[in-house]
């Protein structure tokens, strides 16, 4: 099946249109090529709604993303070192930039080291996943230009697949475990024989290990940040990638029970449930482990903070629930409003922060 950039460009966010034309104008003034790339492409081939933009510029991205700044009038933030930047247009449109790139991993788990590709086939070469690594240029005259699709994304996409472009994908890069598993879950996708096979070798051989806690955390806050988070982390817990997180189905299950009174509590805003979500997969280790898992993890001191707040508040509640009036200023409004979701104790409402 074919399908052409005017296609695509319709179905474009009104939103995100107008700045469509920016993006070929600064092309031709710099006379180079620039592509519409990776998640966001995939979903507006799945009818899914999308207002952020990725694109791929040939040569020179970071210089490219300045022009197009300045002629947007809007903030630009640079990672020259990843060749990437990132421009915040009104509504919180993202209109990320990235020089065309190929990455090569020096040992396992290990950033990449990035070059400039010379051409976007090379580019979409280092993806993740083959859904992820399709293109199709803006800046042409023709609205009849096809997907740039060299690793048939288009066919996992029809067919629901999660598919890797290579079987040391994993090995490099482990933090693509977790989002395999985001985006089987967010999609209702499955993950491929092959690729699953692969992925499991890969949790079985101890792959996480080779990145860092923080890169790992990040990941789980993007699984909290999805708009059914649950789902997600019980498939990360079925395949073995969280299981320093969460040790046994029991756990699990608690989860799910207050996972699901803090999505349905209208005085708490989707950030704050997000604070309370990752405060809950911590609640059932010990104070002892809570503080070597934050500092795994890299939490902040306000994270560890609330976690630990949270479990001795809880404690209080079981053990002492006469002396709350007179401690209950110790704990801070997350910790409160937790304990009151997990036990439902009324005591806890003339407490909780409006």
């Amino acid at each position: 099946m074919k399908i052409h950039r005017g296609n695509i460009i319709k179905k474009l966010h009104n939103e995100v249109q107008k700045y469509i034309e920016a993006i070929e104008e600064t092309a031709g003034e710099l006379n180079t090529e620039v592509y519409l790339v990776g998640g966001p492409l995939r979903d507006l081939l799945l009818k899914r709604n999308t207002i952020d933009v990725d694109i791929a510029v040939k040569n020179d991205g970071i210089q490219f993303a300045a022009l197009l700044a300045n002629k947007l009038r809007a903030p630009l933030t640079m990672h020259k070192e990843r060749l990437t930047a990132s421009i915040v247009m009104p509504g919180n449109l993202h209109i990320d930039v990235a020089t065309m790139r190929t990455e090569t991993y020096d040992n396992p788990g290990a950033l990449p080291r990035v070059q400039p590709a010379s051409d976007i086939v090379q580019d979409l070469a280092r993806r993740d996943f083959t859904i992820n690594a399709m293109a199709v240029r803006l800046n042409t005259k023709s609205k009849q230009e096809e997907i740039i699709d060299p690793f048939k994304g288009y066919a996992d996409l029809e067919s629901s697949m999660i598919r890797f472009l290579h079987v040391k994908s994993f090995i490099d890069d482990p933090t693509r475990i977790f989002r395999a598993i985001r985006f089987e879950t967010r999609l209702g996708f499955t993950i491929e024989e092959q690729t699953l096979k692969h992925l499991k070798t890969a949790l079985s051989n101890n792959a996480l290990k080779t990145i860092s806690g923080q890169r790992c955390i990040k990941e789980i806050n993007l699984y909290l940040a999805e708009e059914n988070p649950f789902p997600v982390i019980k498939r990360a817990y079925e395949l073995g990638s969280i299981s320093n997180v969460i040790s046994d189905a029991r756990v699990l299950e608690e989860i799910r029970d207050i996972f699901g009174r803090i999505e349905k509590e209208q005085r708490i805003d989707r950030e704050n449930k997000r604070v309370l979500m990752l405060t809950v997969l911590f609640l059932h280790h010990t104070p002892n482990e809570i503080t070597n898992l934050s500092s795994y993890f890299g939490m902040t001191k306000k994270q560890r903070s609330v976690i630990l707040d949270t479990k001795l508040l809880l404690n209080l509640l079981k053990d002492s629930p006469a002396t709350l009036d007179s401690v209950i200023k110790r704990y801070s409004d997350h910790a409160r409003m937790l304990a009151y979701l997990i036990t439902s104790n009324k005591s806890l409402l003339p407490h909780l922060q409006s």
